[in-house]
């Protein structure tokens, strides 16, 4: 059986298409079934609100969008990534990158500069500005993350975690044979 399963560094190897004792095949599709709906209602959940960020406006007028949101978290972990690589993990295009860097410069959460190796590569840094508002939005997130999902066990939250994992591997690979 092919493991689609993302394993990082802290998570315990899992047992692939192991079912519980006591499930039948007919239980684990209807299952399956039940988890390829819920994550088509995540996924048109998502999409929605990625429609959204391009009506909201902050009180101050500035409010981050969901991908320059992941790209300031992006940046969080490392000093310093190229407008490339951040175009991926945002799944932008190049194009796109730079039209959000302009903003996030103007705003005066990055910095932009040329590389001294490669003078084709713009490097992008968070400034002090950025991250405040990365850490506040983080903040928040952490706070709403909580109230969603309160009731649900560590346990649970591992399994999930594991889970999307799982789901997003077999995404990754679909059309690649």
């Amino acid at each position: 059986m092919t493991s689609y399963a993302r394993q990082d560094a802290e998570s315990p190897p899992r047992d692939a298409g192991r079912m519980p004792r006591g499930t039948t095949v007919l239980d684990r599709e209807a299952i399956l079934e039940e988890l390829r709906s819920a994550f088509g209602e995540l996924l048109g959940a998502e999409r929605r609100l990625r429609g959204r960020d391009q009506h909201r406006k902050g009180r101050s007028g500035v409010e981050l969008s969901h991908h320059q949101i992941r790209a300031l978290f992006h940046l969080a972990k490392e000093p310093e990534v190229t407008a490339g690589c951040l175009a991926r993990n945002a799944e932008l295009s190049p194009a796109s990158m730079t039209a959000m860097l302009d903003q996030l410069e103007e705003w005066g959460f990055v910095s932009r500069r040329r590389s001294a190796e490669d003078r084709r590569q713009v490097l992008v840094s968070l400034t002090d500005q950025g991250r405040e508002k990365m850490e506040a939005k983080r903040a928040k997130w952490n706070e709403t993350f909580l109230a969603a999902l309160g009731e649900h066990s560590d346990e649970d939250l591992d399994t999930a975690v594991h889970v999307m994992r799982t789901m997003g591997g077999f995404l990754d690979s679909l059309g690649r044979d």
